[in-house]
């Protein structure tokens, strides 16, 4: 046991002089000569050449763009010839380096067809940046970024850029919603502008209560602003709860100048604007002691006029809305409707349309077209 693996047999078959030529197959597998290694070719050429044997039996390479070829044999040809083919032919893909910059023609942003030329070097944290601010400003998902068809378009335009998932997405927009908040915070502690609030407060199919606290106000270029500052959920729309959230809201944004606050005709709104008064005049900002601190809401006001007229003719519309529910109920009907409207002679284009007992516009439209 201790001589299988440690010496070479000296004698195979009988021959066991040292003149002879010792047979490979009784040497031990340390003793063995070993196969050479394939060396992988080193030059650029061959990411463009394909080497291939042609009826001769001689090695040659040839072109995976235009087709010509060239001797490749291992020894006597050298890639000279292909590399300059590469120099000269047109239609080769260049190679992008990403730490080199780039021409590149940058649009005017009237929409026209005029720009500049500027430089271009890419960068996979700005492209990330302006892939979160495109999710935010479209209201894209996050699994957009998985979508075969995005991921097509990267590679074929910005093959260099590696597209994130949908978790680091999320990320992203949240770390760039951080980096306006602290912006937009800023900007209240250094102008401190008189600040106009709005709020509207619903509730969803699922029985959940949302408000929506809007600033207004006007920075030292003289621009008007506006800016949601919370959008939450609340546990109802009691006078008090409202109130505490705005409340608390102010405290985290460190907003004290309010000028006004613009709430609809419910009666909670009043109280609930009582309160922030009592509280902006502790803190000692209360202008005016809150005097015209409460602005009703116009569009509402506007809306309850609407909707009182609507109520005069009430029936007229409920008849006109079920005449229209039926027709538009299946196509058999649609199309008799059709028949009897040329009968008629109408050439009218329009169709008929059915109203959103919310929305007194729609309503119009449903009148009109009838």
């Amino acid at each position: 046991m201790e001589e299988n693996g440690s010496r070479v047999s000296e004698v195979c078959e009988g021959g066991g002089s040292n003149d002879s030529i010792p047979n490979t197959e009784c040497l031990s597998l340390d003793e063995a000569p070993k196969k050479r290694k394939v060396m992988q070719p080193r030059s650029d050429a061959w990411n463009h050449f394909e080497k291939y044997d042609d009826p001769s039996g001689a090695k040659r390479a040839k072109c995976k763009y235009c087709e010509k070829t060239y001797a490749a044999a291992t020894k006597g040809n050298g890639t000279t010839s292909m590399n300059n083919h590469l120099t000269k032919y047109p239609k080769m893909p260049r190679k992008i380096e990403n730490n080199q910059t780039q021409l590149s023609f940058l649009l005017a942003s009237n929409g026209t067809n005029e720009g500049v030329l500027t430089t271009w070097k890419f960068d996979q944290a700005l492209s990330r940046r302006a892939l979160a601010q495109m999710i935010i400003l479209f209201e894209l998902s996050f699994s957009f970024v998985g979508k075969e068809g995005f991921k097509k378009f990267i590679g074929v335009t910005i093959p260099q850029f590696q597209i994130p998932s949908r978790r680091t997405l999320t990320r992203d927009c949240y770390e760039l919603y951080c980096e306006q908040r602290q912006s937009l915070k800023k900007s209240f502690n250094e102008a401190r502008p008189k600040i106009c609030l709005t709020t509207n407060t619903w509730t969803s199919i699922q029985r959940i209560n949302y408000m929506c606290l809007t600033a207004h106000f006007i920075e030292s270029d003289w621009k008007f602003h506006k800016r949601i500052i919370i959008f939450c959920p609340i546990s109802s729309h009691k006078d008090d709860d409202m109130a505490a959230v705005i409340t608390n809201c102010l405290l985290d944004w460190g907003l004290e100048n309010i000028f006004t606050i613009t709430v609809d005709n419910a009666s909670s709104n009043d109280v609930t604007v009582r309160e922030v008064s009592k509280q902006l005049t502790t803190w000692g900002t209360n202008i005016m002691n809150g005097k015209h601190l409460h602005v009703r809401c116009m569009a509402h006001i506007l809306n309850l006029i609407v909707q009182g007229g609507l109520k005069e003719i009430g029936v007229s519309i409920e008849r006109v809305r079920q005449a229209v529910r039926y027709i538009r109920l299946s196509p058999a009907r649609i199309r008799k409707f059709k028949e009897c409207c040329e009968s008629q002679k109408l050439t009218s284009k329009r169709t008929l349309c059915l109203d959103v007992s919310t929305r007194w516009n729609s309503t119009y439209m449903m009148l009109d077209t009838a």
